[in-house]
């Protein structure tokens, strides 16, 4: 795991017109090396200080599964989206197993952001009234849930995969792309026009799919995956 591997991107909506629009903007990540929690969690808040983000939108697990549903591996929000990462109960219940300490690391990331009255997850009954939202993506199921064919993995798209997906993604939705270039700049574009919808009010467009988040044993368990809604 290598800071490398990590794509941003700032979408926002502009819904003030007869039609909203969409632009998204890559932001190259200044730090280098293995990423650690803190160093990642202060630098997206500066992030999102600077941008003025009222919707932060991570790909990776927020908590894990609550002993109390009938989905036995994963979290009620994996199976609805079809995700193909599982997380079950802490501290080690994910499969494959080769997923552990990306998803350790997304569920301490979440961990660290929400340390504060100023950020919440949606749904959860005790946030502030204006608290900001951290909520969970899966491109994969933005791509679908656009009516398009998910980006191929990252091992397999060779660079004219990822600017057919992205020439198919601005023709869809009419999206304005600036300095987006990689796989995990373009993942992360589709990841947060959800995120970009709900921060407009276009909160119609969106759909939160899983179960509300809820605290125990000291972790967060299920909670909502953020994505476009299937109608637009």
């Amino acid at each position: 795991m290598d800071y490398r591997d990590i794509g941003v991107a700032v979408v926002t909506c502009d819904a003030d017109g007869p039609r909203e629009s969409l632009t998204a903007r890559a932001v190259p990540v200044p730090i280098s090396g293995r990423p650690s929690v803190p160093a990642l969690a202060s630098w997206l808040r500066d992030v999102c200080e600077a941008h003025d983000v009222h919707c932060l939108c991570i790909d990776g697990p927020l908590g894990w599964r609550s002993p109390d549903t009938d989905s036995p591996h994963c979290r009620v929000s994996e199976r609805a989206v079809r995700a193909p990462g599982k997380t079950g109960l802490p501290p080690d219940g994910v499969k494959p197993r080769t997923y552990l300490g990306f998803t350790t690391f997304s569920i301490a990331l979440f961990e660290a952001l929400l340390d504060s009255s100023h950020w919440a997850l949606p749904g959860d009954p005790a946030a502030a009234p204006h608290a900001r939202v951290i909520t969970e993506s899966f491109p994969t199921a933005g791509w679908r849930a656009l009516g398009l064919s998910p980006l191929m993995a990252k091992g397999r798209a060779s660079s004219a995969d990822v600017q057919d997906a992205a020439a198919r993604l601005q023709m869809r939705t009419g999206i304005t792309l600036e300095q987006v270039h990689t796989h995990d700049q373009l993942q992360a574009v589709v990841g947060g026009i959800a995120g970009a919808w709900w921060a407009a009010g276009c909160t119609g467009k969106v759909e939160l799919a899983g179960a509300p988040p809820f605290r125990l044993d000291g972790s967060w368990r299920e909670g909502y995956i953020m994505v476009p809604a299937r109608a637009t």
